[in-house]
């Protein structure tokens, strides 16, 4: 048996990158996996079915980690798909590179909202 089989997993910003790595850990450790990023695009789809072929259940999710409502929605919609969360690794977030003081305005309230409301 693997240390995480039966267990799903709600990953947040996991179509690729870190929160991907850390979705084919869960997943090879026998999780069950659901993960969100802003579009589900061809790579999150690849993803998905990278994560599939590990013989685990997976679903990517369109989702806004920093919306309170869509945060709601997403987590009604893996429970309806999972019928359980049992770990969440909240890993959504954005980085703006350069020196701070080159950053506009916009650019750091993004960097804030997507980082600290996530």
């Amino acid at each position: 048996m693997k240390l995480l089989e039966g267990k799903t997993a709600l990953i947040t910003g996991a179509a690729r990158g870190i929160g991907k790595a850390i979705a084919l850990k869960f997943a090879s450790e026998g999780a069950n996996v659901a993960f969100t990023d802003l579009t589900i695009d061809e790579v999150g789809m690849a993803t998905e079915r990278e994560i599939l072929a590990l013989g685990v259940k997976c679903k990517g999710y369109a989702s806004n980690a920093a919306d309170f409502e869509d945060s709601h929605k997403v987590v009604d919609e893996v429970l309806k798909d999972f019928g359980r969360i049992d770990i969440l690794i909240n890993n959504a977030g954005i980085t703006k590179d350069g020196l701070i003081m080159r950053m506009s305005e916009q650019q750091w309230d993004a960097v804030i909202n997507v980082n600290l409301k996530s």
